[in-house]
């Protein structure tokens, strides 16, 4: 996993000046930079790596969250089992199959 290290802000006349060196620096530093017009934040420029995470986790979140509420409530009603429980039921299970 990746974390950005550093955020800046510019405006796009600036960057328009130095696009180069602006897409080197979001490439190797996992950076983002803020491209502002008028004072407002109006473009991102990330790396392709960090926004294909980003998307990543979007789409795994998004088909995930309907199973995630079901064992989040399911904790609530304690209806689960404790990994010192799991690991006891699991060497019972290896000894029945060792036989």
């Amino acid at each position: 996993m990746y974390t950005i290290i550093m955020n800046t802000v510019m405006p796009v006349t600036t960057a328009r000046k130095n696009l180069l060196q602006l897409v080197d620096l979001v490439d190797e530093r996992y950076t983002r930079v803020d491209l502002t017009k008028k004072g407002k934040v109006k473009a991102t420029l990330v790396s392709s790596d960090y926004l294909d995470s980003l998307e990543e986790t979007i789409y795994t979140l998004e088909y995930s969250m309907k199973d995630i509420k079901k064992a989040e409530e399911e904790i609530e009603r304690g209806e689960y089992v404790s990994l010192e429980d799991f690991k006891k039921d699991l060497a019972k299970r290896n000894k029945k199959h060792v036989r």
